[in-house]
């Protein structure tokens, strides 16, 4: 008996079962972010103090058919404070470009130039309206239903330089035609390109994008936004600029929003050292906008603004393990008048460990 069942266990093995289908190949990472953070804004005389625990887990799936193309997705089961989040479908074609689906993206965004800041849990919450921007891919694009083309390196036959392309056009709010309607994104296009070059011992990467849509409410005007930063590394230091404007809803989101954001613009700069287990990072921003309702262009209301300034620590304990110490300082105008709730100072001590 025992022989039989030798016998039907390696006839199992080797010809497999017609019913159970071949997987995909899978892989996961994660985070755990742990630490104390401490926020003092000009409301109040004392300061608060509070614990951060944010987790993140991701999972890819992945696999490449017989013609070469790879076919990728995989979602957050948790990523700091939300879950369930997919992450759409990416076709990676044999000459390296790559064709995103579902959850998409700006092609814009995509493009823009990463620029130095404090990391940690830094900032000061408060119950300010102000809308000013602190980040240069502020434009908000369409929803989910759309795609997005990336080139491969060396497009065109050019040496460093990458392009991108994405649209969307869900179809599917009905439109209004009131000030106090709402407005969501209905259609969105948006176009970047990177150029990297190297000058002697420095690596000059510049980076822009343009974004445009229109939204459910004739009301409103059609979102603009073009950005454009620079970036040069020698050796371990990086020095970043970037620079920002337009006009967009604001929220960043294909929810109804009762304001736009108009003639808004933002400035970053930032400066990161590496020396051995150590990063220093120190960085600055300086936003400014003007919120008022759909359809009310005669507004003359005075601007938000936005400015912050920052340095941190990063500290590689050990394979996995960076410990952080940050510092940053805010100042917040609503309409012109200071919010005190929401400017301020803060800092943080903690750690992250990855796997």
């Amino acid at each position: 008996m025992k022989k039989e069942l030798l016998i039907a266990s390696a006839l199992v093995s080797t010809m497999g079962l017609a019913s159970v289908a071949e997987a995909a190949s899978s892989s996961f990472s994660g985070k755990m972010k742990v630490g104390v953070a401490g926020a003092d804004n000009d409301t109040s005389s004392d300061a608060t103090t509070s614990e951060k625990q944010l987790s993140t887990f991701s999972v890819s799936i992945s696999e490449t058919t017989d013609s070469g193309i790879k076919i990728s997705t995989g979602f957050d089961m948790a990523e700091e404070g939300s879950a369930n989040d997919p992450s759409g479908l990416t076709l990676t074609f044999t000459d390296g470009s790559k064709l995103d689906l579902i959850e998409a993206g700006n092609a814009s965004d995509s493009h823009a130039v990463s620029v130095p800041g404090p990391s940690g849990e830094l900032g000061v919450t408060g119950t300010s309206t102000h809308n000013a921007p602190s980040g240069i891919d502020f434009a908000g694009g369409g929803d989910a239903i759309g795609f997005e083309y990336h080139t491969a390196a060396d497009a065109f036959g050019i040496d460093g330089f990458k392009a991108g392309i994405s649209y969307s056009n869900g179809g599917n709010v009905t439109a209004v035609t009131t000030t106090d309607g709402g407005a969501a994104a209905d259609s969105s296009m948006g176009i970047g390109v990177t150029y990297v070059a190297d000058a002697g011992d420095t690596s000059v990467t510049i980076g822009a994008g343009y974004s445009t849509g229109d939204y459910t409410n004739t009301l409103a005007d059609d979102e603009s936004v073009t950005h454009v930063g620079i970036s040069a590394v020698t050796g371990d230091l990086t020095i970043a600029a970037g620079f920002a404007s337009g006009n967009t809803l604001i929220g960043k989101t294909t929810t109804a929003q009762d304001d736009e954001m108009k003639s808004a613009e933002v400035t970053k700069l930032g400066v990161k050292y590496v020396s051995g287990d150590m990063t220093f990072n120190v960085g600055m921003a300086s936003g400014s906008a003007r919120d008022q309702d759909i359809g009310n262009d005669g507004d003359t209301s005075a601007d938000d603004t936005y400015d912050s300034t920052g340095a941190s620590v990063d500290y590689v304990v050990a394979p996995g393990v960076t410990a952080t110490v940050g510092f940053k300082d805010e100042s917040v105008k609503d309409e012109g008048a200071t919010a005190n709730s929401s400017s301020g100072s803060s800092w943080y001590v903690g750690a992250t460990v990855s796997f």
